[in-house]
């Protein structure tokens, strides 16, 4: 599965700051279990998004972050906001909980 998040950096912020807080939030979940990779994009000079693929249950709503992911991302939050977020499934995963509601 995927995660797709956007972040708003807060008016004032520091754009390196920014960027680096972005890089840390996607080498904490790198290390995570079950995270297969995490990157991060500049959507625009103020708006970041993440990407991050991993195994369904570990990354994301309802699972437990490692304490490094959590400092990762509690900085993150300091100096923007989060405007977005999907968590997007492939055909295979669809289909398991689709069969699974039969």
């Amino acid at each position: 599965m995927l995660q797709i998040s956007k972040y708003e950096m807060h008016s004032g912020a520091d754009r390196n700051t920014f960027g680096n807080a972005a890089l840390s939030v996607c080498k904490a979940a790198k290390s995570s279990p079950g995270v297969n990779d995490a990157k991060y994009y500049w959507v625009n000079p103020n708006l970041i998004a993440f990407i991050v693929d991993a195994d369904a249950g570990s990354w994301g709503a309802g699972t437990q972050p490692t304490a490094e992911v959590m400092k990762a991302q509690f900085d993150l939050s300091d100096i923007s906001t989060q405007v977005a977020n999907e968590t997007w499934m492939g055909a295979r995963e669809g289909t398991d909980n689709f069969n699974l509601a039969k």
